[in-house]
């Protein structure tokens, strides 16, 4: 008996000790679960909101690789308005086309929390598709009216996706990975671009531009956000060890490290550095929170390596093998990626705009589609694009049916549906201004009207109208002139042109990207905005990087740095003069600084600023002003652009050069000097058609609670050349931080128009600049089908001068009918 005890307390202690062995492995075997906002799927406002009594949202949601999917669960908070008939009401959900829930809408309560448990199997690594659908009818008002007060509203910041898994998450790859640089769970995160050493030369400018890049194409339409993160230790000096990855202090789990072999070696260990015999990609975990994190390696021997692994990187159009490094021994130009179909003139039928044939039971329908116009797309003011409607309205319509038409939000036009014809539209014809539309993509929006014929009880309303709209329907598009009038701020942000993009049938020219400026703010604010442009433009885009300023670029530029910082030559053309420009950001940074510290500045502070800011202008110079000779210390080494090598320019504009003449196998045919005649004929042209407009730089202090901290302007390059510059200050690196953030989230990036735009922070609102100093350039200069209709464009522009050459016109043919009937009358008189 003692012997049993003996032996059982043996058994407790290997049990307690097995159950402390237990505990402390838990949370190594624990299941790895991913809680991922929904918020994190789209930009702008946290929620979604449909109107009416149908209509539909869909979600992108890019999930992260992980191992051993056994739970998910999708956790919606929602409400509804009141006057919606809880029998007729419902919100359904659909993951990658399959119907999960069914929610009802109900009159509100407050908001509804629901929860749905998913299959495993229904959600996959990469690419998923979050579908709201709602049908929703009116408990009193049975009308058109009614259809108003139909909406139910998905707070998408209290809704999740929650993924569970057994396996926790995989070593990541290098096929992988760019489903890690986007995916759900860290979409908020930038991506980090580490440099060795504490500055950037134009190599690091370059690469990272070309990463940046492909990172906004694989991000689709969300705002790519992109930080240069200096690659040191946080280890305090005089302590033993060498920094490694691990080390490093970095803002996210998203990371990209670049450099050749050498300058990175310290950071990667010995081990690491001495794969790299060749243009070398890896990828490599790092320890974060939740997991997931990691550091992708780009490097090589050489410069030269370098830029074959960072291309190969960037290609975006092939897929990386499932390995975790290799040596690149397939790199070359990327190649580029196919367009999205662009429409020209010719008509189309709405089926090839990808618009399918809709049966829509209910008093008020509302559809999209979306019309892409080119580049170079300049309407001519008495033109107009055709709508040819085939429809049909059937039920008991009462009086005021009608289809409406809006362009870019816009109403452009309405048809009435006469009962007498059955309601039957066929082949109707609806002008749409050409003016209204724009070059990129526009959104035709189709609604219809059906009122019904006599009031109804809704609990009765079996029976409602319905309208049919065919996907044989089409539009029209007639001659346009292929003609681009810049500075436009609304074709760079909605095209890229002239930096990205086809124009007149040939991708984009390469262009300059210089900053000026030493922090790090300044090249994070270039990467971004060139991750921006690449999405608009569909495709990689060649870029020639400078650091500093060393006289005025060959070509288009994008030109990023601290106002103060500037050289006077940047502004020799710009809309704004640079002291004014500067006084007007140092003040709206101020005012900013304070609102995010929450303690806004009063209002009489902020009046007094605006004062000071006006007297400075009235000729009282201001300490610390870029002046025309100057160059502030701050500026670097002379002023002088700042290379990897003495072959760095070089190199980069022959790569930039056969990217271009990769992507392009025609265009060539034209000599130089005959474009050089065209140039100056277009320049002539455009002195007598095209009207300046001087930008009031004191009106824009007129509503001291907006001055701006930031600005985005555009003009034209000093000289003859067509060249355009593309200007992204601000006052300090605070500053451009803020504004980058703003111009992605607030939405501000739709809102771009004109020459010049300037916001803030503090108040997310754009104030635009009109367009000074504009200019125009001709896509197609040899074609005389194109020249007549620029002439009949610009001439339909400017009254005066039509008035003027009708004129003279008629004057010269009075003169010369005068003198031919002397001449005749003379020679029949005799001598």
């Amino acid at each position: 008996m003692r012997h049993h005890t003996g032996v059982g307390r043996s058994g407790w202690v290997l049990l307690a000790l097995l159950s402390l062995w237990i505990g402390f492995a838990a949370p190594v075997l624990a299941a790895d679960k991913r809680v991922i906002p929904l918020s994190n799927l789209r930009d702008g406002q946290p929620e979604v909101t449909l109107h009416g009594e149908t209509e539909t949202v869909a979600l992108r949601a890019v999930l992260p690789p992980v191992v051993g999917l056994t739970s998910v669960v999708l956790a919606l908070t929602y409400e509804n308005g009141i006057d919606i008939l809880p029998e007729k009401g419902s919100m359904s959900v659909y993951i990658n086309g399959s119907p999960v829930a069914d929610l009802p809408l109900s009159a509100f309560k407050g908001p509804v929390n629901a929860s749905i448990t998913l299959p495993a199997s229904l959600m996959r690594p990469g690419e998923n598709q979050i579908v709201f659908q709602t049908n929703a009818q009116h408990r009193a008002i049975c009308t058109v009216r009614g259809t108003y007060d139909l909406w139910a509203r998905v707070n998408l910041a209290a809704s999740s996706l929650t993924l569970v898994s057994d396996g926790g998450v995989p070593q990541p790859d290098l096929a992988m990975m760019r489903h890690l640089l986007v995916a759900a769970d860290r979409a908020r995160e930038p991506l980090a671009i580490l440099h060795p050493g504490s500055e950037i030369d134009a190599d690091h400018l370059g690469w990272g531009a070309m990463v940046a890049q492909s990172y906004g194409l694989l991000l689709g339409d969300q705002t790519p956000q992109v930080t240069a993160v200096p690659a040191q230790s946080a280890a305090k000096p005089g302590t033993s060890g060498a920094p490694s990855l691990e080390t490093l202090p970095l803002p996210g789990g998203k990371n990209v490290l670049i450099g050749t072999r050498d300058r990175i070696a310290p950071l990667l260990g010995e081990a690491r550095a001495a794969a790299i015999t060749g243009p070398f990609l890896a990828v490599y975990p790092l320890p974060a929170p939740g997991g997931g994190a990691f550091v992708a390696v780009a490097s090589g021997r050489t410069q030269q390596e370098v830029d074959l692994a960072v291309m190969r990187l960037a290609d975006v159009s092939r897929p990386l093998p499932t390995q975790s490094a290799m040596i690149v021994t397939d790199a070359g130009p990327p190649a580029p990626l196919p367009h999205p179909p662009v429409q020209a003139e010719g008509r189309y039928r709405l089926s090839e705009l990808g618009f399918q044939t809709v049966q829509h039971s209910g008093y008020r329908y509302a559809g999209r589609f979306t019309l892409t116009l080119p580049t170079g797309f300049a309407p001519v003011s008495d033109r107009s694009i055709l709508f040819h409607v085939n429809a049909a309205f059937e039920g008991n319509l009462g009086p005021g049916a009608v289809l409406n038409v809006r362009v870019n939000g816009k109403s452009a036009g309405a048809i009435e549906v006469d009962k007498r014809s059955s309601g039957v539209i066929d082949n109707g014809e609806m002008p749409l201004p050409m003016a209204m539309f724009r070059p990129g993509p526009n959104v035709i929006e189709v609604e219809a009207e059906l009122p019904p014929a006599g009031g109804t009880d809704c609990v009765f309303a079996v029976r409602r109208p319905t309208f049919t709209l065919l996907d044989s329907s089409s539009i029209e598009i007639p001659g346009f002139a292929r003609l681009v009038t810049l500075p436009s701020l609304g074709g760079f942000a909605n095209t890229a042109y002239p930096y990205g993009g086809l124009a007149g049938g040939e991708p984009a020219a390469p262009f300059d990207l210089v900053v000026v400026g030493r922090e790090p703010a300044w090249f994070g604010a270039a990467w971004s905005l060139t991750a921006r442009l690449a999405q608009r433009a569909g495709d990689l885009m060649a870029v020639v990087p400078y650091t500093g300023w060393d006289g005025a670029p060959d070509d288009n530029a994008l030109i990023v740095g601290p106002v103060a910082a500037l050289p006077q030559a940047v502004f020799a053309s710009s809309p704004l003069p640079a002291d004014r420009l500067a006084g007007l950001l140092e003040a709206g940074a101020l005012i900013a600084q304070a609102s995010a510290r929450g303690e806004p500045m009063a209002a009489a502070d902020r009046r007094a600023l605006v004062d000071r800011l006006r007297l400075g202008w009235s000729g009282t110079p201001r300490p610390g002003v870029v002046r025309p000779g100057a160059m502030p210390s701050s500026f670097g080494i002379a002023g002088t652009a700042q290379a990897a090598d003495n072959g760095a320019q070089n190199r980069w504009q022959r790569m930039a050069g056969e990217a271009k003449d990769s992507a392009s196998g025609s265009g060539g045919w034209v000599p130089d000097w005959a474009r050089r005649v065209m140039a100056a004929a277009a320049r002539y042209i455009n002195h007598w058609t095209v009207e300046d407009a001087p930008v009031d730089v004191v009106a824009l202090t007129e509503n001291a609670d907006q001055l701006p901290e930031a600005a985005l302007l555009q003009y034209r390059a000093p000289g003859t050349d067509p060249l355009t510059w593309t200007l992204l200050t601000a006052s300090d690196p605070r500053s451009i931080d803020r504004a980058m953030r703003s111009l992605g989230e607030a939405g501000l990036w739709d809102k771009l128009r004109g020459g010049g735009a300037l916001w803030s922070s503090a108040a997310p609102a754009v104030t635009t600049l009109e367009a000074s100093h504009p200019y125009q350039i001709i896509l197609n200069p040899f074609d005389i089908g194109n020249l007549i209709l620029i002439l009949a464009r610009n001439l339909s522009q400017r009254i005066e001068l039509l008035f003027a050459l009708l004129l003279g016109t008629a004057v010269v043919l009075t003169i010369s009918m005068r003198l031919l009937l002397k001449h005749g009358h003379q020679e029949r008189s005799g001598p």
